[in-house]
């Protein structure tokens, strides 16, 4: 191999993705309160739910490939509640936002769209299933998950993360029982996670401000700038590569 390929290849490498990671929000520990959203109890009102997440638990730029939300603790299924629920359709978009995650500060708007960043992405829509292996005994697993479609890529440094759950009326949402086991919530002061709720109708454009949210475990890739010595050796790859391009024509041309 070339010593420029060499180069090249290397650089490559060293500037690629970090392994990929998680990051939980508000952290590992246990919520105080119970709730359904940011999806919905059985039936085909429809709904639409915003959860703000403080960016300060994001470390860096991270390329989000999903969520996951936990039974509360302690939960398990029973003749009147499931493991796991049916949705017919929903909207799923990520954004970065100015609305605030905690009681002090820029509180988010009422008006949905008051809230959504310039770089909104949708990351899922249609048909989503959730289930969970919650055996009622202590803190339960991640495992009401929804894999993105499309990835998003956030920077914590351009405002907090905003998620924007939509179920469009006459949607369905339904499982076995009389409802599904709903996840582990918080609701305590400056917990970082903050909501805009409306769990009568997939089409208003208001909803009622929540301090609580859902326990998130966000599934990540690392997305980090190259350091200049990578960007260095880049520029000295492509650089030898069309200097040994240039010489291959020379020598082409003596030759003929």
């Amino acid at each position: 191999m070339k010593y420029s390929h060499f180069l090249l290849i290397a650089a490559v490498f060293a500037s690629g993705p970090a392994a990929a990671g998680v990051v939980i929000v508000p952290g590992s520990g246990s919520g105080n309160a119970q709730a359904p959203t940011p999806f919905n109890y059985y039936g085909s009102s429809g709904s639409r739910v915003q959860q703000i997440y403080e960016s300060s638990y994001f470390p860096s730029a991270e390329l989000i490939d999903g969520f996951s939300f936990r039974a509360y603790p302690g939960a398990a299924p029973n003749f009147f509640i499931g493991n796991h629920v049916n949705i017919s359709n929903v909207n799923i978009q990520l954004s970065t936002t100015s609305a605030g995650a905690n009681e002090t500060g820029a509180l988010p708007s009422a008006n949905f769209a008051d809230n959504v960043g310039s770089n909104v992405k949708t990351v899922y829509s249609g048909a989503l299933s959730l289930s969970t292996a919650a055996t009622g005994v202590g803190a339960q697993p991640f495992d009401y998950t929804v894999n993105f479609s499309t990835p998003f890529l956030y920077d914590p440094k351009l405002g907090n993360l905003l998620l924007d759950v939509t179920i469009p009326t006459g949607a369905t949402v339904s499982g076995p029982g009389f409802g599904f086991l709903t996840f582990d919530t918080v609701n305590s002061l400056n917990d970082g996670i903050y909501s805009v709720v409306d769990i009568n109708s997939g089409s208003s454009a208001s909803g009622a401000l929540s301090t609580a949210g859902a326990f998130t475990e966000f599934s990540t890739m690392s997305t980090a700038v190259p350091e200049p010595s990578t960007w260095a050796l880049l520029i000295s790859g492509f650089g030898l590569l069309a200097f040994a391009k240039l010489k291959r024509r020379e020598s082409a041309l003596d030759l003929s």
